[in-house]
């Protein structure tokens, strides 16, 4: 099996997406390969505020800017060498595959189970699944919690 050289993993801020950046930060470190974090301000939130676009944009900016330098400080902490990160605007799912995975190229790609809402999931579709049906590589989805660890339903 090859080593992976250029990870990426998508960052919203959420216990999934956090999840996926520590599991990246292991296959990184495990590799010695080039970790990539992305974030991607979702412009769907700005159509109900025109009126604030432009200080919205600058918060959602701002916002993604920190979370990334945060969670590259946490991985060089870790032992990570090269960490890039990657902040846009656009609709998650397809500014995160188009914009930030063709800049970044990785061999491999990890993004959360979920950020959204169920209702939220069924009306625009989750980055995980898209990225999971679009991705040029191979892509790991990971799960905050192991199902093992979740309440299950014994009867319906």
């Amino acid at each position: 099996m090859s080593a992976y050289k250029r990870i990426l993993v998508g960052v919203d801020g959420s216990n999934e997406s956090e999840a996926a950046l520590r599991r990246a930060v292991q296959f990184a470190k495990m590799d010695s390969a080039t970790l990539g974090i992305g974030f991607v301000a979702d412009v769907r939130r700005i159509a109900p505020l025109i009126d604030y676009e432009q200080t919205y944009a600058k918060k959602a900016k701002a916002y993604g800017e920190e979370l990334a330098e945060m969670y590259k400080k946490e991985a060089e902490k870790a032992g990570v060498e090269h960490v890039e990160t990657f902040v846009h605007f656009g609709t998650p799912k397809t500014t995160f595959n188009k914009k930030i995975t063709r800049n970044f190229e990785p061999d491999l790609i990890l993004v959360g189970a979920t950020g959204l809402s169920a209702t939220e999931q069924f009306i625009l579709g989750s980055v995980s699944e898209y990225t999971a049906a679009h991705a040029p590589c191979d892509v790991i989805i990971v799960h905050a919690k192991p199902w093992r660890n979740r309440k299950t339903v014994e009867k319906l």
